[in-house]
Order: structure tokens, then C-alpha cells, then sequence
């Protein structure tokens, strides 16, 4: 089971979000067209020692999708800082997902006053995935691909057969994936996909002061490895650990994760 899903609203967009634990926070950010649910097993292993706190970014899961216009790296960065606020959160610790690393990287390059420490697992640092984004620009071609986009997101999301199994995962974890997917539209997974194009991390990655662990997976077919050992090589002190595995080490290796996870928020010189 999953923990409660509790929803507020934030500069007038209702979002989703779970919160589990007791101890110093944690604030979880997922990656694309996936959401809060993500986290479960984390959250069950630290919630001993931490409060977690895992998001449902705008567009996907339970949160509300804004307009198309509204998807940017910037707006995501003033809706986590806004959220931290609301909540209270006292310089948590940050960790994210791919887009969410993209996420919780930047959010340590804006607010180095706010991130404790940071973990980026198989982040997207200069836009680039192993499918080229650039696509999706502003372009004619880029306009085209949109608008393809948005009448084939609906086929290629809806009655998914039960029997379709994901990247070798277990049945519980693909459905989960086929949900979320499903929750997305058109619009905010494509948008947010578009946004992810356009923002490089890249020169500015020297300036996060927060203690940095980037753990990738050496078969991810999304995220290029070579975008986070370019965080890794690029973030002073940054850690990096590599596993034997895909996009997905929160699912594919649990155990590996979440002991790299738990071992680097207990180093106490940290705190």
C-alpha cells in the first residue's frame, strides 16, 4: 500500500503529494510521466529515520496539468521552493529522478541555502536523452512533432494489456508505470518534455555546495550515463556510484539503492 496521497494547493494549482516518516526531511522529486508512487519502497526503508516528502509534480499523477505554456524548468524550481515553504521544510534533503535530478540539481545551483544534501539518480543534465529533444523545439518540425504528439499520446497510453511487461519488471511495478503514464496528457508529458530540451545545467554545476551522491544504472537507455558523470565530474566532492542496472534502479535494484541512499544521509559530518 501505498501512503495516503494528501493534496493542497499551491499559486492555484491542486497538487498531489505523501508525506511518511518522522525525522529530518527528505523531499523526493520523480521523473517524467511518473509521479509520487515512485518512492514507495524509499519511503517505507527511511521512514524510521526521516520524514519524507514526495511530490506529484504538476502535469503528472494526482497533480493538476497546466496549460502547455506553463511547463518550464524555471516555474518547476518556483513550485518546489514554494512547496518547501508551505510545508515548513527546514533545509531538506533532496533527491530526484531523472527529471527530477534535473530538478533537484538546479534546485541546489538557485538555492544552495535550501538543499542539505543531494542525491541525483540517473539525472538529465544538458537536456540531452538518448532520444533527441531538440525535436521538440520550436521549430516547424518541432510544431509538427507536438501536434502528432498530442493526437498519438491518447492511443499509445489507453487499455495497455495487462500481460505487457516493462524493462523485465514485476507486474506491480510495470501497472504502476502504465497508471502514471496514463495520468499524464498529451500536453503536460510532451510540454515537460520540451522544457527538459531547453535547459543545460552544464557551466553551472561548479556553484552546488550541497553534498552530492549521483548514482546512475550503466544500462539506462533514457538518460545518457554521460550526463551524470558530467554532474558527478562537475560538482565539487560530488560521489558517484554506478549499478547494474536501467533507468530505474529505485525498482530494478532496491536494495543496492536504497543502502547507497540511507548510508549517504547518515554521514553525521554532514549535518
Amino acid at each position: 500500500m501505498y501512503s495516503p496521497l494528501q493534496t493542497t494547493t499551491l499559486n492555484g494549482l491542486k497538487i498531489g503529494y505523501r508525506v511518511q516518516g518522522c525525522g529530518p526531511d527528505v523531499l523526493l522529486l520523480h521523473g517524467w510521466v511518473s509521479s509520487s508512487r515512485m518512492w514507495h519502497g524509499m519511503m517505507n526503508t527511511l521512514a524510521p529515520r526521516f520524514r519524507l516528502w514526495a511530490l506529484d509534480l504538476p502535469g503528472f499523477g494526482d497533480s493538476q496539468k497546466p496549460d502547455h505554456d506553463w511547463y518550464s524548468i524555471p516555474n518547476y524550481i518556483r513550485f518546489i521552493n514554494d512547496f518547501i515553504a508551505a510545508m515548513g521544510l527546514q533545509q531538506p534533503d533532496v533527491i530526484g529522478h531523472s527529471m527530477g535530478g534535473m530538478l533537484a540539481l538546479d534546485l541546489a545551483v538557485q538555492q544552495p541555502a535550501t538543499v542539505r544534501r543531494l542525491i541525483a539518480i540517473n539525472p538529465v543534465v544538458t537536456g540531452r536523452t538518448h532520444l533527441d529533444l531538440r525535436l521538440l523545439s520550436r521549430t516547424p518540425l518541432g510544431r509538427s512533432m507536438m501536434k502528432l504528439g498530442r493526437w498519438v499520446w491518447p492511443l499509445a497510453t489507453s487499455d495497455w494489456p495487462d500481460w505487457v511487461r516493462l524493462d523485465g519488471l514485476r507486474s506491480v511495478q510495470s501497472r504502476r508505470i502504465r497508471e502514471d503514464w496514463g495520468k499524464a496528457t498529451s500536453e503536460s508529458a510532451l510540454s515537460s518534455l520540451r522544457a527538459i530540451a531547453r535547459h543545460d545545467l552544464s557551466t553551472h554545476l561548479p556553484r552546488v555546495a550541497a553534498p552530492t551522491l549521483v548514482i546512475l544504472g550503466n544500462r539506462d537507455l533514457t538518460a545518457p550515463n554521460a550526463e551524470g558523470r558530467l554532474a558527478a565530474s562537475s560538482i565539487p566532492g560530488a560521489r558517484l556510484a554506478v549499478l547494474p542496472t536501467g533507468h530505474l534502479p529505485t525498482d530494478d535494484v532496491p536494495d543496492q539503492t536504497h543502502a547507497l541512499v540511507d548510508e549517504f544521509l547518515a554521514v553525521r559530518e554532514f549535518a
